[in-house]
């Protein structure tokens, strides 16, 4: 296993436990005869197991022990890629081994602990009665059976009586289908039954296990003694080439190599012993570092991947190692209470207070993403908190950003018989599995709401444009007609006279729109140099991406190429165009010189109109209101086109809100779905227990707090209020009615004063119980800011939960008992996959009853999912199998002032068995069960 792995608990190693060395009688291939020719084939031995991905073998020759001690040296030797000695728990096991031939009869492996002495394993060949060969030799001769070991429970008695062999070995009797030498064979019920064998061994491959042997193995044969047997598949290998060696291998956990931990793999094999390479969580907590505590002083704790346990009497700290990796993780503690002593929150604050903040403490919790290590660590008294990801430096990050990264599923002691009494838990059932998928949708919301509170306060401008365009308008034609009035009043000019005043108005439209042109030319050239600086951007931004298969590099190298082609052909044209463009512009061009003939005559009639003016003298008192409206024309012009350019440059804000509002609605649907689509996942983990529903766009009380502040002060009654949103509630389709209700909203706010508002206008409103008065009330209240506030709060789905008593009967969640409803949730609990899993004592929710069946349920999940339980269940602990226990003690025997962490390990270790024995209530129970499964 990888050093990596440093916690104390068990972790799977991939086996071969029957493999043969050059003395065995039927070896294929070259033999290896002297001392040295057999240490150089045991190092290409180890060399083989290291590139086949073997962590531990069994040498099991017939009643051989001679080349085990040769090759454990050359495990021990081996070295790492740096030259470098491996570390020891990154080396090749070796267990020492026999492979028996009994006169049960039936072949059987008998392995030994991988630390067991060399100067002991000739004493197991005494202790068997079997001939010693000698060690020289070639090969061993051909196998003469133990006739004197008639049954298996007599090999145990005879190895079991020498002290220093009891509890060193396992035996592993052949149980292949139709096999030479094995024990599945007619006639053989009585010493399957009576055998105190746990497990046992394949010459190939668990696929070839027949219908019958598979019933008889899983213990559903009664005639077999209804005995469960832990398989062990293996290659056999026999041949110098080693091409077989690793071929059928068999992934078992243990904590150290010993005959005992191969004995709790089988008695576990439900979660110990897999024939594929096992499925483990890919996100965990690996490490919780405390650097200080009052209560338990300064802590360090290396979680195992799976399943882990923590016990020890009532206050040794378990509950608070629990509520130190909740707070630093950020995980938010349910209110479920309003009692604020037994509020969750309020006494893991106090908690945090009392025994991190007085000493100065801080923690931090190590974890594994897909992985990639992540470290977070928080400060008790500054409440900082620090992120670090992978290689990168700590950096400050902000509570929900923790929690987006490891959204923990959390509960605490009672918790889970307590959830049906909040919908926000009840909802966390159904939104924790699919969290990234809604962060990933909650982003796209956001970012919908923040494009079209962006393209409102445009849509607010335009409203506003076009009101004071039509006003400059019928200002501006007010103005022309006037001024027309005026000149046609002035008499005694001559006819050529009346021409140039009678021509002004067209003088100053061209005048106008020359200007204009000139303006519009000029933007023309200013958007034409930015686009030629977007296409240089474009030509930096190709470049080629580096690493990557061969192939796909060479075809991203020819995808550059082709697009650098591309995008500088455009910019060359692009370039020409804008040069032809600048140059038909400048000095001495043909534009040019329309420009100055046209600027010029204007500037002649000017003149003409002046001189017209000045002959009209008699006229002095309109010619001087003639200038002055004249000139109020001009600025009135001028302020409509610079309205009209803005107005045009704006676009559709109107369309696209119409657009924007539309794809946020979409949005919200898909969250929905994705949660309905949960809600059935989660009726089907259940086994038929619960029923989930998503009741659509049922949790009004945002969007009703909000409208209620925005109308506060209005008049409009409390009540009236209450009916509108009751009334809402009961629509079939409540949040496309409060789609409709929005428009109506908004069409009053563009309502003008003195506008007639009737009901017909808003439909929704008056069928939902406001009536026209207190709408004018609401109108008088609500502004676009805050329209706009109101319609991008969204309208919740709220989970609905049934429990199931009979088929196809349910009842309310919270009208089942607090065990039934316990029951159902920790079974979906353990159905998921993905985030960790901390529940501080679950059993204390739970029917003794279903325990087994939780027992059972844990096996499955913990391949899926991490879990970090506290229990004082020793079912739960034992059965179900925990990878690692941390048990918790009193620093002073009896004094519950402070609590420590004792020892780390799996039950493997007979001090953790002794642990659970002595400070769980059915330890020992626990641990007879265990072995009763399997008929001793």
């Amino acid at each position: 296993m990888s050093s990596e792995n440093i916690d104390k608990g068990t972790h799977y190693h991939r086996c071969d436990f029957q493999v043969h060395t050059p003395r065995d009688a039927q070896w294929k291939g070259a033999r290896s005869k002297s001392l040295e020719e057999r240490k150089v084939y045991a190092a290409a031995f180890v060399a083989k197991c290291r590139g086949v991905g073997l962590h531990a073998v069994a040498i099991t020759d017939h009643h051989d022990l001679i080349f085990a001690p040769l090759i454990r040296t050359a495990a021990a030797a081996e070295v790492g890629p740096d030259g470098k000695a491996l570390p020891a728990q990154d080396r090749l096991v070796v267990f020492p081994g026999v492979e028996l031939t009994l006169g049960v009869p039936c072949q059987a492996l008998l392995i030994l602990d991988a630390d067991l002495p060399d100067d002991r394993l000739p004493l197991v060949i005494e202790a068997l009665a079997a001939k010693q060969h000698d060690p020289d030799a070639h090969s061993l001769p051909n196998v003469t059976r133990l006739d004197h070991i008639s049954s298996l429970r007599d090999l145990y008695t005879i190895l079991d009586q020498r002290d220093w062999l009891r509890g060193r070995y396992i035996v592993l009797p052949n149980v292949t289908d139709n096999g030479h030498g094995t024990l599945m064979r007619s006639g053989m019920q009585s010493k399957y039954k009576e055998m105190p064998c746990v497990g046992g061994y394949l010459d190939g491959s668990v696929d070839a296990i027949g219908a019958g042997n598979a019933r008889k193995f899983a213990g559903e044969d009664a005639a077999w003694g209804s005995k469960p047997l832990a398989i062990f598949q293996t290659s056999d290998s026999r041949n110098a080439t080693l091409e077989t060696l690793g071929a059928r291998s068999t992934w078992v956990k243990w904590v150290a190599p010993t005959a005992e931990a191969l004995r709790q793999a089988c008695l576990g094999h439900q979660s110990r012993i897999s024939q594929t390479q096992p499925q483990l969580p890919s996100v965990y907590i690996s490490r919780l570092v405390v650097s200080n505590s009052k209560f338990l002083g300064p802590l360090d704790i290396c979680f195992n991947p799976q399943y882990n346990a923590l016990i020890g009497g009532r206050g040794t700290g378990k509950s608070t190692i629990l509520d130190y990796l909740r707070w630093s993780l950020c995980d938010q503690a349910a209110d479920a209470s309003d009692d604020e002593l037994a509020n969750p929150s309020v006494r893991r604050r106090n908690l945090i207070t009392a025994t991190l903040a007085s000493v100065g403490g801080q923690v931090e919790v190590y974890f594994t993403i897909n992985q990639i290590p992540h470290v977070v660590r928080r400060h008790a008294v500054t409440n900082e908190i620090l992120l670090k990801v992978g290689a990168e430096d700590f950096v400050k990050t902000r509570e929900a950003d923790v929690r987006a990264l490891l959204p923990v599923h959390a509960y605490s002691q009672k918790q889970l018989s307590s959830v049906a009494l909040r919908v926000d838990e009840l909802s966390r059932f159904v939104t924790a599995p699919i969290k990234p998928k809604l962060d990933n949708i909650d982003q796209r919301i956001g970012e919908s709401a923040d494009r079209l509170r962006e393209n409102y306060a445009t849509l607010q401008r335009v409203r506003g444009l076009d009101i004071n365009i039509a006003r400059s308008v019928l200002a501006e034609q007010s103005l022309a007609e006037q001024a027309a009035n005026l000149r046609s009043s002035l008499g005694g000019l001559s006819d050529d006279d009346r021409s140039i005043l009678d021509s002004k108005p067209a003088a100053d439209r061209i005048r106008d729109y020359v200007a204009n042109w000139q303006r519009d030319l000029e933007h023309v050239a200013q958007s034409a140099t930015a686009f030629m600086g977007e296409i240089d951007r474009a030509i930096r931004d190709l470049a080629v991406l580096e690493g990557g298969p061969a192939s796909v590099s060479v075809l991203a190298g020819q995808l550059r190429s082709e697009n650098e082609r591309i995008v500088s052909e455009l910019r060359a044209a692009v370039g020409n165009d804008i040069a032809a463009f600048t140059q038909a512009r400048g000095a001495g061009s043909t534009q040019q010189l329309a420009l100055d003939s046209v600027s010029r005559a204007i500037e002649a009639f000017d003149i003409n109109y002046e001189e017209v003016k000045g002959r009209s003298s008699a006229h002095e008192v309109r010619l001087a209101e003639l200038t002055e409206i004249e000139g109020r024309r001009k600025s009135s012009g001028e302020l409509l086109q610079r309205q009209q350019r803005e107005r045009r440059g704006l676009g559709d804000p109107q369309k696209t809100h119409i657009s924007l509002r539309a794809h946020l609605v979409a949005l919200h649907n898909e969250r929905s779905k994705f949660l309905a689509a949960e809600c059935e996942h989660l009726t089907k983990l259940s086994d038929g227990l619960l029923r989930a529903t998503m009741n659509r766009g049922r949790g009004l009380q945002g969007i009703e707090a909000k409208f209620r502040s925005l109308i506060q002060g209005s008049g409009v009654r409390g009540a009236r209020v209450d009916a509108l949103f009751s009334q809402l509630q009961e629509e079939s389709d409540p949040i496309g009615t409060w789609e409709s209700v929005l428009e109506e909203l908004e069409h009053l706010l563009l309502l003008g004063d003195e506008s007639e508002h009737t009901s017909e206008m808003t439909p929704n409103l008056s069928r939902l119980g406001l009536p026209l008065a207190d709408q004018k009330r609401v109108r008088g209240r609500i502004t676009p800011d805050g329209w706009l506030d109101l319609a991008l709060i969204p309208i919740s789905d709220e989970p609905l939960f049934e429990y199931q008593t009979k088929e196809r009967e349910f009842i309310s969640f919270n009208s089942a008992s607090a065990g039934q409803q316990a029951t159902a949730l920790l079974r979906i609990l353990l159905a998921q996959m993905g985030m960790p899993l901390i529940v501080d004592q679950p059993e204390e929710d739970l029917d003794s009853q279903v325990i087994q069946d939780v027992v059972e349920r844990i096996w499955r999940a913990k391949q899926g999912r991490q879990l970090i339980f506290a229990s004082h269940n020793a079912n739960l602990v034992v059965n179900g199998d925990a990878e690692l226990v941390i048990a918790c003690d009193y620093r002073k025997a009896g004094d519950q002032s402070g609590g420590r962490v004792k020892l780390e390990g799996a039950i493997d270790m007979p001090t953790v068995r002794d642990e659970i024995t002595h400070v769980m209530e059915g330890g020992e129970k626990a641990f007879r069960l265990r072995k009763e499964k399997y008929g001793f």
